[in-house]
């Protein structure tokens, strides 16, 4: 899967603005976004589904599952 590209805002010799392609600009085409979410959604699919395989009790495992809670804003 290739990156996405990235755009940014740039002032021109006229002062007016124009969207220019930049490696670390704060937009990207939507139907690059769409996949970006997609992508994301299915690794957290994923991600869950894993956790439902996993049923050793462990205060280690306890504490991951924590964060990937955390990490997906779940309230526990």
């Amino acid at each position: 899967m290739s990156e996405p590209k990235r755009y940014g805002w740039e002032v021109n010799e006229e002062n007016d603005f124009a969207i220019v392609e930049h490696p670390q600009g704060q937009y990207v085409d939507y139907e690059d976004y769409a996949r970006l979410k997609a992508q994301v959604e299915r690794l957290t699919k994923a991600g869950d589904a894993m956790l439902q395989a996993i049923k050793v009790p462990d205060p280690i495992l306890d504490w991951k599952i924590g964060l990937w809670n955390d990490a997906k804003g779940v309230q526990s």
